[in-house]
């Protein structure tokens, strides 16, 4: 993602290796560098400034200790970049962290909200306006962290907006099936819009965790989804 974006790439290293005078530090001569990083970094530039060789290591640091002791080739089942079931799980803990804001935020406004009466602030009935307001939010924003990863290859559609408008969409029905999604239309409707736009912003900031995306792609799709 780094490299893709131009944060992580030759200019940076080249500074990087200068600045902590690395040629003092180790007596070698070999840089290892993530296989995915490949993309940011032009090798022969490293080696003509700063007179390291950049060696493309493994995708998993796991297998760094290997690589080197294969003499720094990497074995084919050291190239392949998978993004599994097991590797999806991994992540969302990681977008919990980073979404956390965005949820913190949304139930602290409409914790507010649910105070507001003709006569002032209340929170008398927040158990019967407000809690289901904060819920289906949280329900909204689980879709997009949660079930549009783990089933993200069986959601349709290309862009990752769209998947979680998917899985909103059937968050909603779920609510709607059980009776939990409003009194009248326009309140049906609200919450609909409400809930999808949420798992589907979510469901984009999912682009920066995978594996096979790109920032032509992602700015793309940012033009098409995003008012």
């Amino acid at each position: 993602c780094a490299a893709g974006k131009g944060t992580f790439g030759t200019r940076e290293l080249v500074d990087t290796i200068k600045g902590v005078s690395l040629d003092k530090i180790v007596d070698h001569k070999r840089l290892i560098l993530p296989q995915l990083g490949a993309t940011g970094v032009a090798a022969h530039k490293v080696r003509e400034e700063t007179g390291f060789n950049v060696h493309y290591g493994p995708v998993r640091a796991s297998d760094i200790k290997d690589f080197i002791g294969n003499g720094y080739r990497a074995r084919r089942e050291m190239r392949k970049v998978s993004f599994g079931f097991a590797d999806r799980v991994k992540l969302i803990p990681n977008d919990f962290i980073y979404g956390k804001f965005y949820l913190l935020g949304a139930v602290v406004l409409l914790f507010l909200l649910s105070g507001l009466t003709r006569d002032g602030l209340s929170y008398r009935d927040f158990l019967s306006e407000g809690a289901p307001a904060i819920l289906k939010t949280v329900l909204g924003y689980f879709s997009g962290i949660v079930i549009t990863p783990l089933l993200l290859p069986y959601i349709p559609g290309r862009y990752f907006s769209l998947k979680g408008f998917f899985s909103g969409t059937f968050v909603f029905l779920c609510i709607y099936l059980i009776g939990f999604s409003g009194d009248n239309v326009i309140e049906m409707l609200s919450w609909f819009f409400i809930i999808t736009a949420i798992s589907s912003f979510l469901a984009m900031n999912f682009t920066g965790s995978s594996t096979f995306t790109s920032l032509s792609g992602v700015k793309k799709e940012m033009k098409l989804f995003i008012p």
